[in-house]
């Protein structure tokens, strides 16, 4: 399989606004609605944060999601992981798992310790990708599970 984690550029910006209003991609991620003047500010200030870092994740040169990381905090050493694959017919293919290495090589690289995440506890294909990849049950809030992993060398 062909998967390459890129630049997130105005394409993926694009992509992204069609994907993430998809109603169940939007329940699956916990999306709250959102407007393209505010996705555009946002993206627009990007290049100027140290606190979130997103890729775009494309297969066979195509755009298919996003993934990064938000919230850092390099005093504790934290920070959260997110991602999507919007082409539902890759759901399924280990392009999750992929996703996962690629984001705890990038959080070594940036000295980070602890990953945790937030999934919705109806998202049992995402529970079980995080189980396996290390992670733990440290919370519940309502339906929002938060999961876990210290990073270690």
């Amino acid at each position: 399989m062909d998967i390459k984690f890129v630049k997130y550029t105005r394409i993926f910006l694009e992509k992204s606004s069609e994907w993430l209003n998809d109603n169940e991609i939007k329940k699956l991620t916990m999306t709250p609605k959102f407007s393209q003047k505010v996705q555009s500010e946002w993206f627009e200030n990007l290049e100027n944060r140290t606190d979130y870092y997103i890729w775009g994740i494309e297969y066979n040169n195509i755009p298919i999601g996003a993934v990064g990381l938000k919230h850092i905090d390099y005093e504790s050493a934290e920070a959260e992981y997110f991602g999507y694959i919007g082409e539902k017919e890759l759901w399924g293919k280990g392009i999750g798992k992929s996703m996962m290495l690629y984001i705890q090589n990038r959080a070594e690289m940036l000295g980070i310790k602890m990953i945790y995440l937030r999934v919705a506890d109806y998202n049992l294909r995402a529970i079980n990708l995080y189980k396996k990849m290390g992670y733990l049950i440290i919370g519940k809030d309502g339906y929002v599970i938060k999961m876990g992993k210290k990073i270690v060398k």
